[in-house]
């Protein structure tokens, strides 16, 4: 792996907060990596006889291609076709795109230069009022957007943009960067959008099929000069394995998350690229605290106990072991937290005193004449939740659990209705670049993704407190004291820090893993065609 990026993550991220209170940053960055070299490469390339194209997989596929609506901003990101005022770059950096250059007035005042020559697909110029009526089209359609941004209002003067917040809100810069906000044009007609959204970025919709494929081409009206690949398709591809195959017999150029089993079929470098690094997921598991099972905490925190962290990430899917919600690569107090090793005798204890014996020697405890027997649910497509999970049901029936395990295409039905007792899947928990987002939006009492039931008034009181508060090393400290209430409550699971991946033919240029899986592509892809 990549550890000289891991670091840059790291350092990048303690220095965050700082660097964007003191603000007006942005506007030397993208000029340096933009215009001249993009538009003369791509004169070169509008000279060839033969148009470029690019096959790439996806391995998610949102319900449609409207940013504003449930998570669909992520495909308009990964497929270059959306931008958001800032993004994150490959070293975890706040960087400018709409947004020329920004500047914190005060704890509630943000003021945005919005970048001049910027024009939506459809040619019209992108202005402060339109970028103020995107980002008003996102909180009025999408539940998570007022959570995410809470706006008391927005100027528009030109080409600068005022947002006045409700109260305090020292994360902003980050979630704005939530695909959410990818800026749209408002003007056009916009129940469109679901097939051919009218945003900013380096390629445009030409056609999609749902659950099967996005075709665009390239804009040449970019901002950032023309990309040099004429067209790309972009395939749904689930499954990890399929995905791989997909690739090795030629139907796709580019595919990211290629399974770890998978990864050995492409280590010839005069074929493939193959780029990983450690990525800001995170595997874990909900328990449903509201399953008569699971209501004591010690039966969760022997199930925490009885499975060995380390050995999944050291043999089995490779990473790191996780203690907490948040990746070491992240300063958000990983190494003050006192996590759950694997101590099957610890295990044992715990159950005993929760009353659960094996009294009928078939190596399952129970208590009451119920048995210990729980049900995992897991993403059927995910080769590395399915190794784990099979090794966390053979390692639980050593402490006397029987873990079942069922798998789905799609968990979300099962988790948001509760018909479940444990589910494990694997979160991007750095997306916005600061641990607010994700403690409110997973962990906080009545959250719309704690979906488990659990509840701590003094964790609630603690991620309230993270809202106004912009010193850096506090928002630490109390960023690992809500994790270690978390951990203690054993209301989640934590498994691994997963890597990520994304695997080209040599043919490719360009494609690069980002820690944060928003992006994917951009005006930089090329291929040569062969």
């Amino acid at each position: 792996m990549k550890t000289t990026r891991l670091k840059a993550v790291l350092l990048t991220f303690a220095s965050f907060f700082i660097v964007f209170a003191l603000t007006a940053c942005g506007s030397t960055n993208s000029s340096s990596r933009t215009g001249t070299g993009g538009k003369e490469t791509s004169s070169a390339t509008s000279a060839s006889a033969v148009p470029s194209h690019l096959n790439v997989a996806l391995f998610w596929l949102g319900t449609n291609l409207d940013p504003a609506v449930e998570w669909n901003g992520w495909t308009l990101t990964r497929a270059a076709i959306g931008e958001t005022l800032v993004q994150f770059d490959e070293n975890m950096q706040l960087v400018p795109k709409i947004a020329e250059s920004w500047e914190q007035v005060d704890d509630t005042t943000w003021k945005f230069q919005i970048r001049d020559g910027v024009t939506f697909h459809n040619g019209n110029k992108v202005t402060a009022d339109a970028v103020k009526k995107s980002i008003e089209r996102a909180l009025e359609l999408n539940e998570r957007g007022l959570s995410t941004l809470p706006i008391e209002s927005m100027k528009a003067e030109g080409q600068d943009l005022t947002i006045q917040t409700t109260e305090p809100y020292a994360s902003l810069l980050g979630n704005i960067a939530e695909p959410l906000f990818v800026i749209v044009d408002t003007s056009a007609d916009t129940s469109k959008f679901e097939s051919q959204p009218v945003a900013t970025g380096p390629f445009m919709v030409t056609s999609y099929t749902p659950d099967q494929e996005i075709q665009v081409k390239k804009y040449d009206g970019y901002w950032d000069g023309a990309p040099e690949t004429d067209t790309i398709t972009f395939k749904y591809i689930k499954d990890d394995s399929t995905r791989a195959l997909a690739l090795q017999s030629g139907e796709i150029d580019v595919a990211s998350n290629v399974g770890r089993s998978s990864l050995s079929l492409f280590e010839d470098k005069g074929q493939y690229a193959i780029d990983e690094i450690p990525s800001l997921r995170t595997q874990f598991v909900w328990f449903n605290t509201t399953h008569k099972l699971l209501e004591n905490a010690n039966v969760r925190r022997a199930i925490s106990y009885g499975i060995d962290r380390e050995m999944y990430a050291g043999t089995l899917i490779g990473g790191q072991a996780a203690k907490g919600p948040f990746t070491s690569a992240l300063p958000f107090g990983y190494d003050k937290l006192k996590g759950y090793d694997y101590e099957p005798e610890q295990a044992k204890q715990l159950l005993d005193e929760a009353g659960f014996k094996d009294t009928d020697g078939d190596g399952i405890r129970e208590k009451d004449g119920q048995k210990l027997k729980l049900q995992m649910i897991l993403n059927s497509a995910y080769e590395s939740d399915a190794t784990v999970a099979a090794a966390m049901q053979s390692q639980l029936k050593e402490i006397g659990v029987n873990l079942e395990l069922a798998s789905y295409e799609d968990l979300t039905d099962h988790q948001r209705s509760g018909n479940y007792d444990l589910a494990l899947t694997s979160i991007n928990t750095g997306i916005t670049g600061d641990p607010q987002y994700i403690l409110d939006f997973y962990f906080k009492t009545g959250a719309e993704w704690n979906v488990g039931g659990y509840s701590n008034p003094k964790l609630d009181e603690i991620i309230d407190r993270l809202h106004s508060e912009f010193d850096v090393e506090k928002r630490y400290e109390l960023a690992a004291e809500a994790q270690q209430i978390i951990l203690d409550d054993a209301a989640y699971m934590f498994i691994t820090y997963t890597p990520i991946n994304i695997v080209s033919k040599n043919t490719v240029q360009g494609a690069t893993m980002y820690p944060i899986d928003f992006y994917l592509l951009d005006r930089n892809i090329k291929v040569e065609q062969q």
